[in-house]
C-alpha cells in the first residue's frame, strides 16, 4: 500500500487545524471573565475622567471652552456626537454631564449592558471631543476598546444582566405578534434571541480584533522606543518623570529616579515587554509573565506619571488575556469577602425587583438546595 503523499498529509493537517479553529470560534464564547472585567474597568475609566474634570467642565467642555473654538472648528472627527453639547447652556450641560456619569455607572453594574454601553460611548465622545487639543492616546484606546466590547458578551459575570437571566426564563419565540413580544421580553431579560453559533462567532471574532489591537499598540510602542537613543541607553523614563505635570508624588518619583539601576531596569523592561508581548502570549508561562509586567507597567504609569485613567483603560483591555482559571480563583476570593454585603443588598433589592412586571422568577439554586 502506497504511503500518503506530502501534499495529502499537508492537506489533512490544514483541514485538522481548520476544524479546530472553527470549533474554537463557534462552539463557545471565550474569555468571558476577561470581557466582564473589561466592561467594569472601562466604565470606571469613563467615570473617572468625567468626575476628575467636574470642577472645570464648563471651561474645558461647556460654554467656557470658546477659547478652543478654532481647534473645534478644524476637527471634523466625531462631529455627530459633538453636536449634542455644542449649543447647551451651563445648566443643561451640567445635567447632561451628570447623566453620562450615571450611564457609565450603569455600564459598570452591567444593567442592559449593550444599550447603556452605546449611550456611554456617545456621551463620552460628545464631551471629551469638545477639546481635541488636550486629548491623548488614552482617550483613543478607551474609545476603540469600548466600541469593540459592545459586541462582546460582557455581562456574563459580575453584572445585573447576569442576575436577571438567572431569575427569569426565556420566552418561546414563535411567529406573528406573539413572537415579537417574546423577543422583546427576552431582550429585556437579557436572554438569548439569536442562534448561539452566531453570537459565539461574533464574540470571538471581536475578541480577536481587540487582542490584535492591543498587540499592535504594544509592539509599535516598543519598536519606536527601541529606535530612540534614550531608550537604547536606558535613560528614557528619567526625563518625563522630572516634569512637574508628571510628578503627583514627588518623593516617590525622586526616590525611584535617584537610583540609576532602577531607571535603566524600568526603561529596558518596558521596551522588551512591549515588543515581545504578542509573542509571549503563545506560551502559558510567558503569557503570565507578560501580563503581570504589563499590569505593573501601567500601575507605575498611574502612580508615578499621574495617568490613572489611561492605565486603567489598558489594564481593562489586557484582562481579556487572563485565563479563566485565574479569574475563577479571583472570583471565589472576592465572593468570600463580599458575601455579607451582597446578601444584605439583595435582601433589600429582591422584593422590589420581584414586583416588576414580567418577572417569571426561577427558583434560586441555593433556596432549592435548602428546601431539599
Amino acid at each position: 500500500m502506497s504511503q500518503p503523499s506530502v501534499a495529502s498529509r499537508g492537506l489533512d493537517l490544514v483541514n485538522e487545524w481548520y476544524d479546530r479553529f472553527e470549533s474554537w470560534l463557534l462552539t463557545d464564547k471565550r474569555s468571558l471573565y476577561g470581557a466582564s472585567l473589561a466592561r467594569i474597568l472601562s466604565g470606571c475609566s469613563v467615570m473617572g475622567i468625567l468626575i476628575t474634570n467636574f470642577r472645570v467642565r464648563n471651561l474645558m467642555f461647556g460654554q467656557g471652552s470658546v477659547w478652543n473654538k478654532p481647534a473645534q472648528d478644524g476637527n471634523d472627527m466625531y462631529w455627530p456626537p459633538r453636536l449634542i453639547v455644542s449649543h447647551m447652556g451651563n445648566t443643561t450641560f451640567l445635567f447632561y454631564y451628570l447623566l453620562v456619569i450615571f450611564v457609565a455607572l450603569l455600564f459598570v453594574l452591567g444593567w442592559h449592558t449593550r444599550l447603556v454601553g452605546a449611550l456611554m460611548l456617545i456621551g463620552h465622545i460628545s464631551i471629551i471631543e469638545r477639546i481635541p487639543v488636550l486629548g491623548d492616546q488614552g482617550d483613543n484606546i478607551l474609545r476603540i476598546g469600548t466600541l469593540l466590547i459592545l459586541f462582546l458578551h460582557t455581562s456574563e459575570y459580575w453584572s445585573l444582566d447576569a442576575r436577571r437571566r438567572a431569575r427569569t426564563k426565556a420566552e418561546p419565540m414563535g411567529s406573528g405578534s406573539g413572537g415579537i413580544i417574546a423577543v422583546v421580553k427576552n431582550l429585556y431579560n437579557s436572554q438569548r434571541v439569536l442562534p448561539s453559533w452566531f453570537t459565539n462567532g461574533l464574540h470571538n471574532v471581536v475578541l480577536i480584533a481587540l487582542g490584535w489591537q492591543l498587540i499592535m499598540i504594544y509592539f509599535s510602542a516598543g519598536w519606536f522606543k527601541a529606535q530612540g537613543p534614550l531608550w537604547f541607553h536606558g535613560t528614557a523614563i528619567y526625563y518625563p518623570m522630572q516634569l512637574q505635570e508628571y510628578k503627583p508624588f514627588p518623593f516617590l518619583t525622586d526616590a525611584m529616579t535617584h537610583f540609576g539601576v532602577m531607571v535603566g531596569l524600568g526603561t529596558y523592561v518596558a521596551m522588551v515587554v512591549q515588543i515581545g508581548f504578542g509573542f509571549a502570549l503563545l506560551h502559558p508561562i510567558a503569557r503570565r509573565i507578560a501580563i503581570f509586567c504589563a499590569i505593573m507597567f501601567h500601575l507605575s504609569i498611574a502612580v508615578f506619571m499621574a495617568l490613572p485613567w489611561f492605565s486603567l483603560s489598558m489594564i481593562a483591555f489586557d484582562s481579556i488575556f487572563v485565563s479563566t482559571t485565574t479569574f475563577i480563583v479571583f472570583d471565589r476570593w472576592i465572593r468570600s469577602r463580599l458575601r455579607p454585603v451582597a446578601d444584605l443588598f439583595w435582601d433589600v433589592a429582591d422584593p422590589i425587583v420581584d414586583r416588576l412586571p414580567g418577572r417569571n422568577r426561577q427558583p434560586s439554586p441555593v433556596s432549592s438546595a435548602a428546601a431539599d
